[in-house]
């Protein structure tokens, strides 16, 4: 007991700053796992993990020397290059978080108690118009004369919060569906009102998605045990009773307005985050090349202009030229040739790392897979979080597939 108590005091305060400090008072687009870099490599030294480093420059040479080539911004190139080595140490350094931290699941726990009074903190502050905006995006997403609050807590925005929770709520939520875990209900709203609070469509339907891809590849051991099935029609009878409740008597309630206006392709967001991403990527990238894209740091000088015909609106600056879609963001600023690297990589290490063995390193894989295609963006280290966990085998063992289950699936 002692021993797990030093590990939770040792590593617990970088995953607070991590989910709920990253980025406060800090510029956009700066974060303190950022600033954090020289630590992370100082602490890599002593690990194994540290050879992984180098391949970062050699796996960046081919592009430097083609974009350098084609021709580039060259400060905006440096900046963007020094940022995503930073990234790539960061994931590199998470994975041997996971490596060497033997209490995830009881940090899980803490971030689980400490997000709900954050929240608390949050909904005081919905009284006091100059705390508001620290927690609350003030959001109307084509709703009309709507107007409501995103919750986003410290960070930048309500989609990114959520991302940082998606994969604890894939963790508890899996347990509570295998009924492995003491007051499933209590686990289940402190998950939920996070998410419903943030409305954040491209991670709730996302999850969704992923859960139900989840029950289908998985289908004999789930839906056709007869404990499970006495499980999971009462859980999808209520929710189904919920949403008619809803229907019937909040028609006009926030989230059915945003999935009406999604489904009709008048939600802004939503399609800036997906057709409108897919479009700017490929016509930026034909600027130098579709093939290898523009280069770091080139997006946002090059698609200034771009944005500014798309969105018919000229006051657009550089500073907030951004593609908010991780493979159209890949695709602009490394082409086709990076896209296709990604997303084979991808599937590479779905395959070596034998994530189909278990549940939530599943769920986590389907549900980033979906994601990088409705959100996020090159820089995004919540997103690269997921996937180091989704490939890092050995972890959560609670939920790794029955033997002959795991043949089937490989």
């Amino acid at each position: 007991m002692n021993s797990s108590q030093i590990r939770i005091n040792k590593y617990l305060p970088i995953a607070v700053i991590y989910f709920f400090f990253n980025g406060f008072l800090l510029p956009h687009g700066l974060l303190f796992t950022t600033l954090l870099t020289p630590f992370f490599l100082f602490w890599l030294i002593r690990y194994p993990t540290m050879k992984f480093i180098p391949l970062f420059f050699v796996g960046m040479l081919p592009f430097v020397i083609i974009h350098c080539l084609n021709g580039v911004e060259i400060r905006y190139y440096i900046q963007s290059f020094i940022l995503l080595f930073t990234v790539y140490v960061f994931c590199v350094a998470f994975y041997q978080y996971l490596e060497s931290c033997k209490s995830i699941r009881l940090i899980y726990k803490y971030i689980v108690f400490i997000n709900i009074a954050f929240i608390a903190i949050a909904i005081i502050a919905l009284f006091n118009p100059q705390l508001d905006p620290v927690f609350w995006n003030d959001n109307q997403m084509s709703l009309g004369d709507i107007n409501f609050r995103r919750l986003k807590l410290l960070t930048y925005e309500p989609s990114y919060y959520s991302l940082l929770l998606a994969p604890i709520a894939f963790y508890y939520l899996i347990k509570i569906a295998l009924k492995k875990i003491d007051q499933p209900v209590l686990y289940f709203v402190l998950l939920l009102s996070p998410m419903i609070l943030s409305l954040s469509f491209g991670v709730i339907l996302g999850m969704i998605l992923a859960f139900a891809l989840l029950v289908v590849m998985n289908a004999k051991e789930v839906l056709l045990r007869k404990t499970n099935l006495r499980f999971l029609i009462p859980g999808i009878v209520l929710v189904c009773s919920g949403l008619a409740i809803l229907w019937v008597f909040f028609p006009n309630n926030i989230f059915f307005l945003r999935i009406t206006n999604t489904l009709s392709g008048k939600d802004l967001s939503f399609n800036g985050r997906t057709f409108d991403s897919f479009i700017l990527g490929i016509r930026i990238a034909c600027e130098k090349s579709f093939w290898w894209g523009t280069g770091l740091g080139q997006v946002k000088l090059i698609g200034l202009d771009f944005f500014k015909k798309f969105y018919h609106y000229d006051n657009f600056t550089v500073d907030d030229i951004g593609i908010p879609n991780n493979v159209a963001d890949i695709l602009a600023t490394f082409g086709m040739v990076g896209v296709i690297i990604k997303l084979c990589a991808e599937i590479y290490f779905y395959r070596i790392t034998r994530v189909a063995t278990n549940y939530y390193r599943q769920s986590l894989f389907l549900f980033v897979f979906i994601y990088q295609f409705t959100g996020s963006y090159i820089m995004n280290i919540a997103e690269y979080a997921i996937w180091v966990i989704a490939f890092k085998q050995n972890i959560f063992t609670e939920f790794d597939k029955p033997v002959k289950h795991q043949d089937r699936e490989l």
